[in-house]
């Protein structure tokens, strides 16, 4: 059979990128792609035929390189998977609906509204979904006068971060002064909650559910904010009817990927984060039988894929690149290699059938590496005070 192609705009995820492109490929649709990034791992997959890079950290030059690409290439269907690639197809969505079929999405306002922490937590609120204890200053002086009735430890997040991302926990008031102090923009404030990491991804049309899947994060690298390296597939009801319902009130349209905590002391799920976009681990829902980059090429078609449900609970999905780096940073290497031994229904996204990407990750994961230490220090790593 053959099938219309694919245009795959990166931006920041490139371990989903490279999830989306290979899960295309393999059904034999022509993958075309783009990204912010030289090096980005997707660019090197066997499954690839065409890539480009754009500039980073330039709207309006990106537009114009991506534009010029999507009318020389001609897609069927425009695919963005990170936070800057969906940025620059939503503020000028009619250029691109023009010419491809754009895959849904919740438009440029909602899009912006639920990547601000602080306007995600008042709706999350004003629909009942639970949520840590929040406090949205709007300055650092009204931060300040919150520190003498704050439910210590806490965390300020910035408002528009990701991957964790500039948090900074403070477990007193002299470490929020000092935070505040170090702060470049007023952040959120929330109560810190203590328990296991669950995911929660949907695909909804117009807020009806089409596709969902539900894991639980095992590891993570750097510790403890940073970005999943080992996952664990489940069926959570309780978890799939919050974000059903959520998304629905919403009218959503689209993917998303929720971030919940189960909180130890009452056991009930909070809502930490929401991304409006594919998961850094779509790797992990297509394992659990949900292949939500399929889902999406299809409606963005016009076609109406059958409901799907995560049907595969308890396969471990890990990500070695990003288990190794956790492993020489975690102080319980112990636990770490525990963990690591037991390889009882463990998948992993290498492919001995198309390995470039990963030989690519392995130099980026080393560069960052050396950033991290004192010789090469990273800007913007989460850090705890």
């Amino acid at each position: 059979m053959s099938y219309p192609s694919v245009m795959v705009i990166g931006g920041s995820l490139p371990r989903a990128t490279l999830s989306v492109v290979r899960t295309l490929g393999r059904r034999g649709i022509p993958v075309f792609g783009g990204d912010s990034r030289r090096l980005a791992p997707p660019a090197f997959s066997r499954y690839t035929r065409r890539w480009f890079s754009y500039p980073s950290g330039d709207a309006a030059k990106a537009h114009d390189v991506i534009t010029a690409h999507v009318n020389a290439w001609r897609p069927a269907v425009l695919l963005p998977v990170g936070n800057q690639g969906w940025a620059v197809i939503l503020r000028h969505f009619a250029d691109y609906a023009g010419v491809t079929a754009v895959i849904p999405s919740p438009g440029w306002d909602l899009f912006e509204r639920l990547r601000d922490k602080a306007t995600l937590a008042a709706l999350a609120e004003e629909h009942e979904v639970p949520v840590p204890l929040t406090f949205r200053p709007q300055t650092h002086e009204e931060a300040l006068s919150l520190r003498h009735r704050l439910p210590y430890p806490v965390l300020l997040k910035p408002r528009g971060g990701e991957a964790g991302v500039g948090i900074v926990r403070a477990d007193g008031e002299h470490q929020l002064t000092e935070a505040l102090t170090q702060s470049g923009e007023v952040p959120l404030i929330q109560q810190y909650v203590d328990g296991e990491d669950l995911d929660l991804t949907l695909c909804c049309v117009h807020g009806r559910p089409v596709a969902v899947s539900t894991y639980v994060t095992l590891r993570k690298y750097p510790e403890p904010y940073g970005v999943p390296v080992a996952c664990r597939t489940t069926r959570d009801d309780e978890l799939m009817e919050i974000g059903t319902r959520f998304l629905g009130a919403l009218r959503y349209h689209g993917v998303a990927n929720l971030d919940f905590r189960r909180d130890r002391r009452d056991g009930r799920p909070k809502l930490l984060d929401f991304n409006p976009r594919l998961a850094g681990t779509t790797e992990v829902s297509v394992a659990s039988g949900v292949d939500l980059p399929w889902v999406l090429y299809r409606l963005a078609l016009g076609e109406e894929p059958q409901r799907l449900l995560s049907s595969k609970s308890g396969v471990e999905v890990r990500w070695p690149i990003g288990e190794f780096q956790h492993l020489l940073a975690t102080r319980d290497k112990r636990s770490a290699l525990r963990a690591l031994w037991r390889w009882r229904r463990v998948a992993t996204n290498v492919s001995l059938a198309d390995p470039l990407p990963h030989l690519a990750e392995a130099v980026v994961a080393v560069h960052r590496s050396l950033r991290r230490t004192r010789w090469f220090p990273s800007r913007g790593e989460p850090r705890v005070v």
